[in-house]
Order: structure tokens, then sequence, then C-alpha cells
């Protein structure tokens, strides 16, 4: 083998070498970045957070939250802050941090009976258990929920309040104290799993409610059409 030919085997065993522990840095920095992704977890704020110090509820605060999770989602519809539509609730109950919601109200078409929600909830938040009765001369209102972001855990008819402890999330201790909860089946739906991603209403009329997981969630709902006067809280002091 002549000098040149010499020369050349080397420089090609030096770029091979390079490419080689290129490709592995590469892939080690790729897996450090999806550990990073899969421990970062949203802030879960205290309650006073949520309260001006009169007591009332913070509107800009909330939205402040809700914001963040948009963010933290990558959620596609970013502008949503901007839009008029956007609200949020706290029903009356004073413990926004795990009881309440956020949402948009795409269409509520009463005439043909349709309905689009898109349902913003805070790590661990609850919307308050409910039903749907009939009411401004339409039926109660059937429901089916996708998983956009995060995880819920779905509560519908079945078991009891017994059944509590062995629960996979803990209920919002306010509820509990109040007997607001009473439908103890449940079921977590996680963004990006298909059918396990999705749940109908597990009978029409029937109380539900959903809790968001560690991270919040951002859930689309189908529906036939929204009353609010067909709207029933198990909680009595709750309110739209």
């Amino acid at each position: 083998m002549n000098r040149r030919d010499l020369l050349t085997n080397i420089l090609g065993g030096v770029v091979l070498t390079a490419t080689v522990l290129g490709t592995d840095i590469s892939a080690q920095d790729n897996t450090r970045g999806r550990r990073r992704q899969r421990s970062r977890q949203l802030v879960k704020y205290p309650n006073k957070h949520f309260y001006n110090p009169d007591g009332s509820f913070n509107v800009k605060a909330a939205k402040d939250a809700y914001t963040e999770m948009f963010r933290f989602h990558n959620y596609s519809l970013p502008d949503v802050i901007k839009d008029e539509r956007f609200w949020v609730v706290d029903f009356g109950l004073g413990d926004f941090t795990n009881v309440g919601m956020g949402g948009i109200f795409w269409l509520n078409d009463k005439e043909h009976g349709y309905f689009g929600h898109e349902i913003y909830l805070l790590p661990f938040q609850m919307i308050p258990e409910h039903a749907h009765v009939e009411a401004e001369d339409k039926p109660a209102k059937h429901e089916y929920w996708q998983v956009r972001h995060g995880s819920i855990y779905n509560f519908g008819k079945g078991g009891s309040k017994d059944d509590a402890d062995k629960l996979p999330v803990k209920l919002p201790q306010s509820q509990l104290d109040a007997n607001a909860i009473t439908a103890f089946k449940c079921v977590e739906l996680k963004a990006g799993t298909g059918k396990g991603s999705e749940a109908a209403l597990s009978g029409i009329g029937d109380f539900h409610f959903m809790l968001a997981g560690a991270n919040g969630a951002i859930v689309t709902e189908y529906a036939s059409f929204h009353s609010n006067d067909g709207l029933k809280f198990k909680n009595p002091k709750a309110k739209l």
C-alpha cells in the first residue's frame, strides 16, 4: 500500500468514527430530551392564588393558569386566550384549584340539536358532578368526549363512596364532605391512545364528572343541545 492509499484509509476511518460518534451523541441527546419531557409537570397552584383579597374569584389568574397549560401542551389553538368566548368558572364553590373549569362553546345549535365544546382543566381539577335532563323542549343532553392533551379520570354511574380510597386519583375533599359525589365508576382516558382517549356518557340522565390528571386536560366534547336549565348539579351550592 502506498502512502496515498494509507492516508485515504486513515482519513476515511476518522470520518467514519466521527460519524458514528456523532450519531451516538445525537441519540443520547434525544433520549435525554425525551426524559426531560416525561419529567416535566405543570404547577398546581394553591387555591388562594385564584382569589382576590376580598374573596372574589380572580378571572385573570385563572386564565393565566390555563394559558400556561396551553403552552405546556403546545396547544394547537394558542389564540384561544384572545377569544371572547373563552370563559372560566369556579361554580361558586370557592375551591377553584380543585373544582372548576375553563372552556369555549364553539357552537350550541338548538334548532338542529348539536353542540361543540372545548373543556379545559388544570392539574387534578374536577368538574362538579352533574346530570342533564330535558329542558327547553329538548331531550336530555347526550355527550361524547375526546382527550386532546393531558388526561382525565372519567367518572360515571356505579360504585359507592366506600370505593373512594381505592380509586387511582384523590377526589376533592370539599366535594366528598358535601356528599356531592355519587358516581364512583372511574376510567382513565389519555391523549393519543385511540379509543383509550374517548368515552361517551354512561347513560342519558346519569350523574357524571371528570377530573384531570397531573398535567391537566384539554378535551373536546361532542354533544346534543346544551341547556343550562337542564343542568343539575349534585352539589346544591354549585352553579354555572
